[in-house]
């Protein structure tokens, strides 16, 4: 098993007596799921046109699963609360795993910030208002959007968990009126299958273009376990919530991208708008009702966004307040309210949040596709980054530990494991060169490629906000580390030993390290 031991009156301690068990397997995987799925991603999939269907089939092959096999067996063998953050720690130390905390937290108030924001104003401008909102009504929609997601993750977690559960439940609605009138538009006279056999065609361009974010989509296993203290029986339900919810996230995805490319001519898709302009097109079939029809999905869909940002800042603020409780982060960002949501990280994630949708919005000049593609690479690079010292966590810990009882085992034997850490980690590296540095693979193999063609803005600007803001992440975790290095010298924080107790009682080495 593991736990965690406190010295008395320990910072640690004292905020961790306040998380409660309330998690139970039907939320973990209605959690879970509301993280994976989020419509955001889907336009900008679905832009790529009918290859992305193969594309999207390899990334659940060579992604989507080592990753659920990797995160099953460390959610049930190492169950600590702010998982990827101690994974990553006990794995490496407090350095590697200051930096993975930081990426893992900024990148969701970036996205939230950047692409959910974007795709809640398409909502609006499709189905609502049928126009462009421009850039002051879009920043201050964006602002009450983010704040709005700010103020469920400082709910009781008891209360809390039920946005994502319900955008869940959404989303399966969703997604099954959108194929009901897929068939129906499909079915009535003059109306042809776009989706031809030719535009499946796959290419390295197509597959350069769209990996990146066809990873980054099914990103969020982890999540729960980011509050794993705060799960009923996460040894039981934490292998069994990731076959679930991963099986959901398959259909769901898989179902309304098919759907969009079926009835999108290839030069409607856009980036951020394909999905709603497919909904926009086939419920004409309702006739006469099809406004008011209009109307109420789109309110649903605003929902199931809002339910995915959500889930992410409950998720993500809880492993950057751990990091700052062990003394990898400022002492601060550690406080949890009497009813355990960290308050002091939630509103952080607001104010950068709101930064991205005012600065992001002015520097596009209210322009949402290019707002929205800069967002995107620059959330999707980080977040996936995040886990560069998370997979090999698997191998590292079966080392260190290979006597702790494990729950689930990856399969294969020793081979397995290894399989699982090194094609993950192949894609995250993937991901990160094609988002954050985008035609730099293709200059390698002799094609041609213009920032400005596919993002819509210069090259100066994407790399400027890319790797400018990147860099600028890894100094705040090393900052953040060497800020935590001196607290925990000076007894503020830390205090907090990680025992692995398998057949023989073996006390992780590293919780006692200082660095």
């Amino acid at each position: 098993m593991v736990e965690q031991q406190h010295i008395p009156g320990s910072l640690v301690l004292q905020e961790k007596r306040k998380l409660r068990k309330v998690l139970k397997r039907t939320d973990l995987v209605l959690f879970t799921a509301a993280a994976i799925v989020s419509f955001d991603l889907i336009a900008y999939a679905a832009s790529a046109g009918g290859q992305v269907i193969i594309w999207f089939l390899a990334s659940a092959v060579f992604f989507l699963i080592p990753y659920a096999l990797i995160t099953a067996e460390l959610g049930s063998t190492f169950p600590l609360e702010g998982g990827p953050y101690e994974w990553a720690k006990m794995s490496f130390g407090r350095l590697p795993a200051a930096i993975t905390a930081v990426l893992y937290w900024i990148s969701n108030p970036i996205w939230i910030g950047g692409t959910l924001t974007a795709t809640a104003i398409a909502v609006l401008e499709g189905f609502v208002f049928h126009r462009s909102l421009g850039t002051a009504w879009s920043i201050a929609f964006g602002l009450v959007f983010v704040w709005l997601n700010v103020a469920v993750a400082m709910v009781a977690l008891r209360w809390g968990k039920l946005v994502p559960n319900l955008g869940t439940v959404l989303k399966v609605f969703i997604a099954a009126v959108f194929v009901v009138l897929v068939v129906a538009y499909l079915l009535q006279s003059g109306h042809s299958v776009q989706l031809t056999l030719g535009s499946m065609k796959p290419s390295i361009s197509g597959f350069l273009v769209v990996i990146g974010v066809l990873t980054y989509l099914w990103g969020g296993f982890e999540i729960t376990s980011n509050a794993s203290e705060e799960i009923i029986d996460p040894q039981r339900d934490v292998p069994k919530m990731i076959a679930a919810a991963g099986g959901l996230s398959v259909v769901l995805y898989g179902v309304v991208i098919l759907g969009t490319l079926l009835v999108t001519p290839q030069d409607e898709l856009t980036n951020v708008a394909s999905f709603t302009g497919a909904f926009t097109r086939v419920v004409t079939v309702m006739g006469s009702i099809h406004g008011w029809v209009a109307g109420v999905i789109a309110v649903l869909i605003f929902l199931t966004l809002f339910s995915s940002g959500a889930a992410w800042l409950e998720g993500s603020d809880r492993a950057q307040a751990v990091a700052a409780l062990d003394g990898a982060a400022p002492a601060w960002m550690g406080h949890f309210t009497s009813f355990g949501t960290p308050l002091a990280v939630n509103i952080s994630s607001g104010v950068v949040s709101s930064v991205f949708v005012v600065v992001g919005f002015l520097f596009a000049q209210g322009d949402l596709a290019n707002f929205f593609a800069v967002m995107i690479a620059l959330a999707a690079s980080t977040g996936t980054l995040a886990f560069f010292f998370v997979f090999p966590a698997l191998v590292i810990l079966r080392r260190k530990y290979p006597d702790v009882p494990r729950p689930f085992r990856v399969p294969g034997g020793a081979a397995g494991p290894w399989i699982c850490v090194i094609v993950t980690e192949i894609m995250v590296v993937l991901t990160g060169i094609t988002l954050l540095w985008p035609g730099l693979i293709d200059g390698l193999l002799g094609q041609s490629y213009s920032i400005e063609d596919s993002w819509g803005v210069s090259r100066a600007f994407f790399e400027a906000v890319t790797l400018g803001s990147f860099a600028v992440l890894i100094l705040i975790g090393v900052v953040f580390w060497w800020i935590g290095s001196r607290n925990r010298a000076q007894g503020l924080t830390g205090g907090a030993e990680t025992v692995v107790a398998g057949a023989d009682g073996l006390e992780a080495p590293e919780a006692r390290q200082s660095s």
